[in-house]
């Protein structure tokens, strides 16, 4: 599967990009490698003299025309496997979302929950058990990762849960204001360095505390009778379409390209459809706040819940002007009051809707690679109690990096996705994050066991198909044009606990060799055997 048809399946991801980068072949070689063991064995390769030979062929196909960072050691005996340049920085890609994803569980733990709450003022008529709203209804953003559906396929999303939430608990009508409350989060909806192009993708879509579905949309394409349509799910997606989209040939593959300002809802779309098929496509969705109150109400519409002469409107953001009737942030504090605790002159709760556990979400932002979710998980990591911002986010990461060992001349980081070229951290810098976790008995099954592993959901569905599931590998991938990534733990072939990082930059044209060098490295630390005559090393800890 290509790195465009998988963030199009999965809404995560890499972006592409095209830095330049000085090619350093010989000074690569040069820097050597190294392997901790002794002899050899023809099926296993260990020992110091044959698996630096064994990784160099896998590498060979990298070496000298980009530059590598890899490290892997040994959980269980503290030494050093493998080492090429761990101390050099480089782009690091979706791999970065290791220290976004683990410094939130690190700070709030596994089992920590986010809570969407919903308030209402105004007039409520309750009859035979069913509400009639006039007013107002007040929608507060968590921050939190809305992959309900993802986790369990089948299930609802955060605002049709919502919606049937609302049902549920007895409204039968609304008639007012909807007012999303989005302000948690600081309006700051891209990071540094996002590229132009990213934009109108699922996979550069903006962030806010709200989060449904990822701030993202389906844009499909359908050949019928009258020739070629388009249509967005949900419907009720502020987009206005600008298509010139033909049928395909017979034979022709289908194909849509999209384009879209900042903050622009106008999407220009272009491409070919085969016949009697279809084709979708992953989209962002502009100006989420309010894109989230639309939606919100047609979930309302499909829970049986009538809508008569509704508007959206957005609580403004710390120093964003308004009039005098715009209502404040709503006080989260209690718990739901219920509907006959609504008046007009004060707001009451009437819905308090809990997201998934932190290992959970984290889990599957890891394993799907999802970055709006990341840069969530990231600003989440704020202590301010609202408008919290990116960079209060990454120095609360430094901190919690700092605090388990990690040097931070390591690492510089500008979001908490990977999707910026500005990022850079070292192979060592990753390991030793790998390593800490794994002294944590708290974290360090939780964490391990959501990363991806090759057959399953993930960023590693389709590769590794050729290992020996028993070596038990749980990776974090990273991916854009010219940068390819892969850390996390494997078994060897005698059970010994390896952590490793393998990053790749200057891949010119395609990260397809990078890859193929990952799988092979892979592969060879899977097979590793130690030879039981030599006694094992003193611990020597992660090179620094």
């Amino acid at each position: 599967m290509t790195v465009r048809k998988h963030r199009r399946l999965l809404r995560g991801g890499s972006r592409s990009i095209r830095p330049g980068f000085i090619f350093i072949g010989a000074l690569l070689v040069a820097a050597g490698l190294v392997l901790a063991g002794a002899s050899r064995a023809a099926s296993h390769p260990r020992g110091l003299g044959q698996l630096p030979d064994s990784v160099r062929t896998a590498l060979a196909g990298v070496l000298g025309r980009g530059e590598i960072g890899l490290l892997a050691i040994s959980l269980d005996r503290g030494d050093t496997l493998v080492a090429l340049n761990p101390a050099q920085r480089l782009i690091p890609g979706s791999a970065a979302k290791l220290l976004t994803t683990s410094a939130y569980l690190r700070r709030y733990g596994v089992a920590q929950r986010c809570t969407t709450y919903v308030a209402a003022r105004g007039r409520a008529k309750e009859g035979k058990g069913r509400v009639r709203l006039k007013g107002d209804l007040y929608f507060r953003g968590s921050g939190a990762p809305d992959v309900t559906q993802l986790l369990s396929p089948g299930s609802r999303g955060l605002l049709d849960s919502v919606a049937f939430l609302l049902h549920a608990n007895g409204l039968d009508r609304f008639e007012g204001t909807l007012w999303i409350d989005g302000t948690l989060f600081a309006s700051e909806p891209y990071a540094p360095s996002w590229a132009l192009e990213d934009i109108p993708h699922a996979y550069g879509a903006p962030v806010n505390a709200i989060l449904a579905n990822g701030n993202a949309a389906s844009l499909v394409a359908t050949v019928g009778p009258r020739g070629v349509s388009l249509a967005l799910e949900p419907p009720e997606v502020p987009i206005t379409l600008d298509a010139k989209v033909g049928m395909a040939g017979a034979g022709q593959p289908g194909w849509l390209e999209v384009d879209r300002w900042p903050f622009d809802a106008r999407l220009r779309v272009r491409g070919l459809v085969p016949p009697d098929g279809t084709v979708k496509k992953q989209i962002s969705v502009p100006d989420p706040d309010s894109a989230a109150g639309l939606m919100l109400l047609g979930a309302m519409r499909r829970a049986g819940i009538e809508i008569k002469k509704a508007q959206v409107r957005v609580v403004p953001h710390a120093g964003q002007a308004g009039g005098r009737d715009v209502e404040g942030p709503l006080s989260v504090a209690g718990i739901p009051a219920g509907w006959r605790q609504v008046k007009k002159d004060r707001r009451a709760m009437v819905l308090a809707h809990e997201s998934p556990p932190a290992v959970e979400m984290a889990g599957i932002v890891n394993a799907v690679s999802l970055n709006a979710e990341a840069e969530a998980l990231l600003r989440l990591l704020d202590p301010a109690p609202t408008e919290k911002r990116r960079d209060a986010g990454l120095r609360e990461s430094r901190r919690l990096a700092e605090e388990a060992g990690v040097d931070t001349l390591d690492l510089s980081l500008v979001d908490g996705s990977g999707l910026s070229p500005q990022n850079l951290l070292t192979a060592r810098a990753v390991v030793r994050w790998l390593w800490s976790h794994d002294q944590d008995s708290t974290l360090a099954g939780p964490f391990r066991d959501r990363l991806a592993t090759p057959g399953s959901l993930g960023t590693l569905k389709n590769r590794f198909p050729g290992l020996d599931p028993r070596r038990d590998l749980r990776a974090k991938t990273g991916s854009l044009t010219n940068v390819s990534a892969l850390a996390g733990y494997l078994r060897t072939f005698d059970g010994e606990r390896i952590a490793f990082a393998m990053i790749t930059n200057g891949n010119r044209g395609s990260i397809a060799a990078a890859r193929q060098a990952e799988e092979e490295v892979v592969g060879l630390l899977s097979r590793y055997k130690r030879d039981p005559a030599v006694g094992p090393p003193p611990p020597a800890g992660i090179p620094r």
